[in-house]
This record gives structure tokens, C-alpha cells and sequence, in this order.
């Protein structure tokens, strides 16, 4: 600020001012730890993850991944405090991202999907209005089923370079080996390892080994994880480069997600490994794969078929809470046609813990685990249950029609000479989408940690690459180890 504008403005008025400022924020927290000493503490939190997401935003970007990975960790050390760590996190990096791009350049970057999205919003919060659903109840329900897309604006709006991916690489190889050893004192410890974690016994899952959890406190949330590191990797031997490191780290995080017995993780992971396979692949690896694949197919299918037969007895030949879940969206969506019960109303975080009225009308209290209270641990155990009974048919295709986009997006090549890692890139985000496709049939996967932020991140960075491929003249710094770009546009994307 100058002095020639603000003649009063003397350095030594600057520095009384900046020492009243911080006495007054020292007292301002020190009054509020007579109200609850929790909030000094997040008060002073709130302020340093702020200056980070100011002045370090890719740091923070980082920051928010691992807390929103370890989302169950955090919230079983801080309970009610630890939460909304997540949304917390995800809300910050869009308004911190979002408005230091637009001060610097004056416009923010377009996400795919944006339109449909929107469309999706509108009909969720039309039909909650119809319906006169609780201000708070709409907007809590539509913060949790937006917070991934919120969370790939947010990074959209960062000027991604290929040295990010790089880093990026090397941290997810240190994060292969950190989850590994939680698995290998899973599996040797069970007992031990899930007291510690959950505090309840290890559940045993096929011939007697337990189903791997890791560091969460669900096998479930441990295979999901497993296989967005698996899937990366594979997508890295393929598309970047195959190496020994690359394989064994694959066959850790592969081995690992088999041993949680998640049935629809396996058929997810194996399915889009085959797909990037039979896309990417090369004759060699053809040729390993059919000499390994009989070996393993003698120690897998067995026990793979024998879990496969017992949940598609439990979820489709049985009643269950979770076909139940799917054949009330039918219902509730018919019965509001053409918008939907609104958010918050059906098959939805908030819908269970307000206990929506439309549970009542569908007699859900009779069904086991859809009851109130504790009762209900299976009431957001859906995905597109909530989204067709929420925002209706029109909803739900307008959301599919968005998740598409973003596919549509990360099939295109950012530019004509498309940096290595940025291809990579772009076919990981396909097969983390590919996965969540499949396991969305059963589970809350666009919502529930860990899983979510990767897919979304993937679309948000892809965006950020494509844009900065289109400025004509861009070019960012280079080291001197950088080979030279053959074009202005990948110069942009470079450094």
C-alpha cells in the first residue's frame, strides 16, 4: 500500500497497528477457551491452514487429499470435532483456489460437466422445496453428494505442471509401502491391529484369514483404497514406464485389495486393469499374463466364486436392506415425478440421521438395518438409490450425464504433444472412474471417503493441463534438466 495514498500510513503506525491486531487476536482466542477449550486450538488451526492454502495452495491441495484418505482415522481421534474434516477442507480449497485465480487472472477454469451438475442441483433443491424439506437438512445432503465435484473445481482453478505429477508419483510409491505395512501387521496381527483401529474383533472372511482393513476402520474403505493405488500403477507401467519397483508395488497394493474379500472391489479392479490392458497393453505383457494367470486363477477363483455366491444371495436372490434401499427410490421417484423428494429425503447421510419421512411411508422401520437410530447402519448404504430419490429421474440422468462429461474429458488429450505424465494422468482418472462406476451399484463411493477424492481430482487437474494448453504464448519457467518443448503449448504444461 503506498504512503503517498495514506500520508499517515508510517511504517511505525504499520507496526502499532500489526501489534494491536495480534494482541487482540491473542485475547479474542484466550476469551474463547472460557467458552470450550477445543476452539482456541481450532481457531488457531483454521488460521494456518488458511495462510497455506493462500500462499502454499498445491501444499494444501496435498493436505486435503490425505485428510480426506484418512477421513475415519481423524474423526476416531477427534470425534465430533473431526466430522466435517473433509467437507472443512474441501469448502477451503474452493474458496481459497477460486479466488486467487480469479484475482491473478481475472477468470476461473471451466470443469466439465458444469452444465449437467447444475441442472442435477436444481432439480435436488426443487423438489426439496415442493416438499418443504429443513433449509439446513437440503443443504448439508447437497454439500455431501457435491463435495468431490466442489473438490475438482477447487483444483481446476491451480496451475498444474508436470513436475507436480512427478512429485505426485514419487509421494503415492512412499504411500504404496506406508498402507502395505498396515496390511502386513493386519494379516499377522489381526486381533491386536483391529482393537487398536476399530476396537472390534477382526472379521474372518474366507478359510480363516481376516479381512484386511489397514489403517480404516471397514475392510471396505481399505479395498477401495488399495485399488485407486493399484489401478495408478498399472496405468504407469503401461503408459509411462514398466520396471520391477513398478511391478512389485503393483502386486502389494493388488494382493492387498484381494485380501479385504470386497467382492465388488475385485470385480471393479480386475475388470479395469483387463480394459487398460487390452487398451495399453503389449504383446510381452500378453504373454506374462497368460503364463502367471492359470497359477493364480488355481489360488483365487475358489474362494472368489464362493464370495461372489454369497453376496449375490444375500443382495438379489434374499430381501435385503440394500435391494430395499433401491426398489424405494423406484417408488419415491415415481411417486415425485418429474423432480424427487428433494435432498437430504432419501438414501443419503443427512435422509438417515434425521430419519426422512419417506423411510416411515415405505415401512423401513420393519427392515433390518433401515430402522432409526442405530437401527439403520445400512441407510446410506447405496449410491444411485439417493440420487434418483433425491433429484428424481431428470436428476439422475442429469448427474449421469455429468459424470460422463468428465469421462468424455479424460479420454481427450490435453494437446496435440501431450506430456507423458499428463497421459498418464488421464487414463488413471479412467480407470478410478471405471471402478467407482462398478462399486456405485453398492456403495456410496461418490460420497464416502477414501476413495471419492481421487476420480474428482484427476478431472480437476486434467481441466487445469487443458487450459493452460490453450493459452497461446504461455511459457513457465524451465530447469536446466527439463528437455525443451517442441511447442509453445507444451511448454506451458512443462514447468
Amino acid at each position: 500500500m503506498s504512503t503517498e495514498a495514506w500520508p499517515w500510513l508510517t511504517p511505525g503506525v504499520r507496526t502499532t497497528a500489526w501489534s494491536v491486531a495480534g494482541v487482540g487476536a491473542a485475547v479474542a482466542i484466550a476469551a474463547l477457551g472460557w467458552i470450550d477449550p477445543v476452539i482456541p486450538f481450532a481457531a488457531v488451526a483454521g488460521i494456518i491452514l488458511l495462510a497455506v492454502a493462500v500462499f502454499l495452495p498445491k501444499l494444501f491441495a496435498l493436505l486435503a487429499i490425505v485428510t480426506i484418505v484418512l477421513t475415519s482415522p481423524i474423526q476416531s481421534a477427534l470425534g465430533a470435532a473431526g466430522s466435517y474434516a473433509d467437507e472443512a477442507v474441501v469448502l477451503l480449497a474452493f474458496a481459497s483456489f477460486s479466488v486467487r485465480r480469479f484475482v491473478t487472472d481475472r477468470r476461473l477454469v471451466y470443469l466439465p460437466g458444469l452444465p449437467w451438475f447444475g441442472l442435477f442441483i436444481a432439480m435436488g433443491v426443487l423438489g426439496g422445496m415442493v416438499n418443504r424439506v429443513a433449509f439446513g437438512t437440503m443443504s448439508e445432503a447437497m454439500l455431501l453428494i457435491l463435495k468431490g465435484l466442489i473438490f475438482a473445481f477447487a483444483l481446476a482453478q491451480l496451475r498444474w505442471t508436470v513436475r507436480d505429477l512427478r512429485l505426485l508419483a514419487r509421494i503415492g510409491a512412499v504411500a504404496v509401502i506406508f498402507f502395505a505395512l498396515t496390511g502386513v501387521i493386519n494379516l499377522v496381527a489381526p486381533g491386536v491391529w483391529s482393537s487398536l483401529i476399530s476396537g472390534d474383533e477382526p472379521v474372518t472372511a474366507v478359510m480363516g484369514v481376516p479381512a484386511l482393513s489397514g489403517p480404516f476402520q471397514h475392510p471396505a474403505a481399505f479395498s477401495r483404497f488399495c485399488a485407486v493405488l493399484a489401478i495408478a500403477l498399472i496405468a504407469y507401467g503401461l503408459i509411462v514406464r514398466a520396471s520391477l519397483g513398478n511391478a512389485i508395488l503393483l502386486l502389494v497394493t493388488g494382493g492387498l485389495a484381494v485380501l479385504t474379500f470386497q467382492v465388488k472391489t475385485i470385480i471393479g479392479l480386475g475388470a479395469t486393469a483387463g480394459l487398460l490392458l487390452l487398451r495399453y497393453g503389449r504383446p510381452v505383457m500378453w504373454i506374462a499374463i497368460l503364463c502367471v494367470v492359470p497359477i493364480i486363477g488355481v489360488v483365487i477363483v475358489p474362494p472368489l466364486y464362493e464370495l461372489i455366491a454369497g453376496d449375490f444371495e444375500i443382495y438379489v436372490v434374499q430381501d435385503s436392506a440394500r435391494s430395499a434401499l433401491t426398489l424405494g427410490s423406484l417408488s419415491v421417484a415415481a411417486h415425485y415425478f418429474p423432480l424427487g423428494a428433494g435432498f437430504g429425503r432419501y438414501g443419503s447421510y443427512t435422509a438417515g440421521a434425521t430419519y426422512s419421512p419417506e423411510y416411515v411411508e415405505l415401512g423401513f422401520t420393519r427392515i433390518y438395518g433401515l430402522g432409526r437410530g442405530d437401527a439403520g447402519m445400512f441407510l446410506n448404504d447405496t449410491q444411485w438409490p439417493a440420487i434418483l430419490g433425491e433429484s428424481g429421474w431428470l436428476g439422475a440422468a442429469f448427474f449421469a450425464a455429468g459424470i460422463i462429461a468428465i469421462l468424455v474429458s479424460l479420454c481427450r488429450p490435453t494437446s496435440p504433444d501431450e506430456p507423458t505424465l499428463v497421459k498418464w494422468l488421464r487414463v488413471t482418472g479412467i480407470g478410478w472412474l471405471l471402478v467407482l462406476l462398478i462399486e456405485s451399484v453398492a456403495a456410496p463411493v461418490f460420497v464416502s471417503a477414501p476413495s471419492y477424492p481421487f476420480v474428482f481430482a484427476a478431472a480437476g487437474m486434467i481441466a487445469s493441463f487443458r487450459d493452460s494448453a490453450r493459452i497461446p504464448g504461455l511459457r513457465l519457467p524451465r530447469t536446466a534438466a527439463t528437455p525443451r518443448p517442441t511447442s509453445v503449448r507444451s511448454a506451458a504444461l512443462v514447468e
